[in-house]
């Protein structure tokens, strides 16, 4: 009889752990996003380092050393369009959306595109690795160690962002159908409107649904003799009952970065254009490495 009470108060004591484990709250935007910028930091010889030689092998192979969209010609060409300071404004914030839009698309050859995308593919597991190893408080990495070492899961992470383009249809197809359906005159009251904008976010949600854990499979893809499918379920079960809680910290990191950039973009498009496509590639570099640091804190924090 003492004996069963024991695995009585035993088995008491596991469900308690299990229940307090289960309703840990995951730190909100803020507090992943110091953390994040804390890594970085702490590794920021290293992280420079990547985002440096990224930047110049992407100039030298990918994008060319012109400095792209002409800012100037641009501003030209919308001042018939944009009049007084709060059109200024629209023009400038036009321009950036033209140039956001048109990072890695420039070069001198119509492969431009491709191997800017293998770049930044190679600099994202490269940043990983090193926010890995600073994470295990493994101390300073080495830029050498980065791009060699972690270039193990090249082809299991190409996999996993592979899904993740087809994961994106629905939106593409969503946005696709309403803008047929505004120019064919498909749509023509506010009803039928509306409806083809109910279809588009029905399909968008489809897809952020979706990369709500395909996400995170990008980063567990990256530990040792882990295949992509193994991550994909590793994912799914990682968020499982907890995607409303994941998602707003998702879609933070967007709208954060964005209205980053165009805090500091904004002033050089104004008053000092012909820096301002070198700035956005700058920015661009340091923003790829905060991503995937914001993003591989969420993942850790996902597995307590």
């Amino acid at each position: 009889m003492p004996k069963k009470a024991s695995v009585k108060k035993t088995t008491k004591k596991k469900s308690a752990v299990i229940k307090t484990t289960a309703i840990k709250r995951l730190p909100n935007v803020w507090q992943l996003s110091q953390v994040a910028l804390s890594v970085l930091w702490r590794q920021r010889y290293t992280i420079l380092g990547i985002v440096l030689i990224y930047g110049l092998v992407n100039l030298a192979v990918a994008q060319g050393f012109s400095s792209g969209l002409s800012v100037s010609s641009a501003k030209s060409q919308l001042s018939s369009i944009f009049h007084g300071k709060h059109l200024n404004l629209g023009g400038n914030l036009t321009i950036y959306a033209l140039m956001f839009a048109s990072i890695g698309g420039s070069g001198s050859s119509s492969n431009g595109f491709g191997y800017s995308l293998i770049l930044v593919v190679i600099a994202s597991l490269a940043i990983i690795w090193a926010i890995r190893n600073s994470s295990n408080k493994i101390g300073a990495v080495r830029i050498r160690d980065a791009y060699y070492r972690g270039m193990y899961a090249l082809i299991p992470f190409i996999i996993i962002l592979l899904l993740i383009g087809v994961e994106l249809l629905p939106t593409v197809a969503g946005i696709s159908i309403y803008i047929s359906a505004i120019n064919n005159a498909i749509a023509v009251t506010a009803i039928e409107k509306l409806g083809f904008v109910v279809l588009m976010l029905l399909l968008t949600s489809l897809t952020v649904y979706w990369l709500s854990s395909s996400i995170f499979a990008l980063y567990i893809v990256t530990l040792p003799d882990m295949t992509p499918l193994k991550a994909l379920r590793s994912a799914k079960q990682l968020v499982k009952k907890r995607r409303y809680v994941i998602l707003p910290r998702l879609l933070f990191l967007p709208v954060m970065l964005i209205v980053i950039s165009a805090v500091i973009m904004l002033p050089f498009i104004s008053w000092v254009a012909p820096a301002a496509p070198w700035v956005l590639l700058v920015l661009s570099l340091l923003l790829l490495a905060i991503t995937h640091s914001y993003l591989y804190n969420l993942y850790r924090e996902l597995l307590v």
